[in-house]
C-alpha cells in the first residue's frame, strides 16, 4: 500500500470518527432545528431568547414528547411550559377573561363529555373540537394576550405568584365546596380516576369549579387562578392522547 493510500485511508477514518462522535455525542436533529422550529411561536421563541434557562426546559422537555407523540405531543409540552411560566406573572384583567373563555369552551362541549374529557386532559390545538370552534377561538385570543401581558410584567420585575402544595390543595377543596356549586362524591371519584374517569362526571365538575372560582371577587378569583396556573405539573402528554384517541369521538387530532 502505497503512502498516499494511506493517508487516504486515515482521513475517511477519522471523518468516519467525527460523523460517529456527532451522532453518539453531539446535538440531536431536534435540537440542532429548534430555534428554526420555536420560531413558529413567536412568544415561546421571544421568551427562550430572553431566559437561557427556560430554553433549555423548551428544548428537553419538548424533544423527549416529541420522541414518544410527534409534533402534537411537543406542541402541548410547548403550550403547557410557556402558560405556567407566564401566567404566574399576569394581571387580574387577562387572567379572568382566559377563565370566562375556559368556562365558555367548557360549557360549549358539555354535550359532548367525551371532547370535553380530551380537552380537560390534553388541552386542544388547532382544528380539535371544529363544534367549539368559536370558542377555543375566542380562549386562544385571551390566552395569548394572558401570555403577552405576563410576559412583559415578568421582564419589568414584577413577582411571581406561588403557592405551596398545601395552600393549593386547600384551594381544590375549596372550589370543589363552593360558592356556586358543590362537586358531589360521584364528580370527585371521577376526578381522581383521571384517564379512567367518567368523562360526563369529569366535566360537569370542571364546569362546576370554574363557576365557583369565577363566584369570587375579581381580585380574589384572579389571585387564585394564578396559584393554579403557576404550579408546575408533570403531564405525559403521549400516554394522555394515547389513551384519548383510542376512545372513538374523542375530538383530538390523532393521525
Amino acid at each position: 500500500m502505497t503512502r498516499r493510500s494511506v493517508l487516504l485511508l486515515v482521513v475517511v477514518a477519522l471523518l468516519a470518527g467525527n460523523a460517529a462522535y456527532a451522532n453518539l455525542f453531539g446535538p440531536s436533529a431536534f435540537a440542532r432545528d429548534f430555534d428554526r422550529n420555536i420560531a413558529r411561536f413567536p412568544l415561546a421563541a421571544s421568551i427562550a431568547r430572553s431566559d437561557p434557562g427556560l430554553r433549555a426546559v423548551f428544548l428537553r422537555e419538548t424533544e423527549e414528547a416529541f420522541n414518544g407523540g410527534g409534533w402534537s405531543a411537543a406542541n402541548n409540552v410547548l403550550n403547557m411550559i410557556v402558560a405556567t411560566e407566564m401566567d404566574a406573572y399576569t394581571d387580574d384583567e387577562h387572567i379572568i377573561a382566559v377563565d370566562r373563555a375556559q368556562l365558555a369552551a367548557l360549557l360549549k362541549l358539555a354535550s359532548n363529555p367525551l371532547e370535553c374529557k380530551s380537552y380537560l386532559l390534553a388541552g386542544f390545538q388547532r382544528g380539535e373540537f371544529p363544534d367549539a370552534a368559536q370558542e377555543f377561538a375566542d380562549l386562544a385570543s385571551a390566552g395569548h394576550a394572558a401570555l403577552e401581558n405576563g410576559f412583559e410584567r415578568k421582564t419589568n420585575g414584577v413577582a411571581r405568584a406561588q403557592a405551596s402544595d398545601a395552600e393549593l390543595a386547600a384551594i381544590e377543596t375549596q372550589l370543589a365546596l363552593g360558592p356556586f356549586a358543590e362537586l358531589t362524591r360521584q364528580e370527585l371519584g371521577a376526578q381522581s380516576r383521571y384517564l379512567d374517569g367518567n368523562p360526563e362526571l369529569m366535566c360537569s365538575a370542571a364546569i362546576k369549579k370554574q363557576l365557583n372560582l369565577l363566584s369570587a371577587a375579581s381580585a380574589d378569583a384572579a389571585h387564585t387562578s394564578r396559584l393554579r396556573r403557576a404550579r408546575r405539573c408533570k403531564i405525559d402528554f403521549v400516554e394522555v392522547r394515547a389513551k384519548l384517541c383510542r376512545e372513538p369521538g374523542n375530538g383530538l387530532s390523532c393521525s
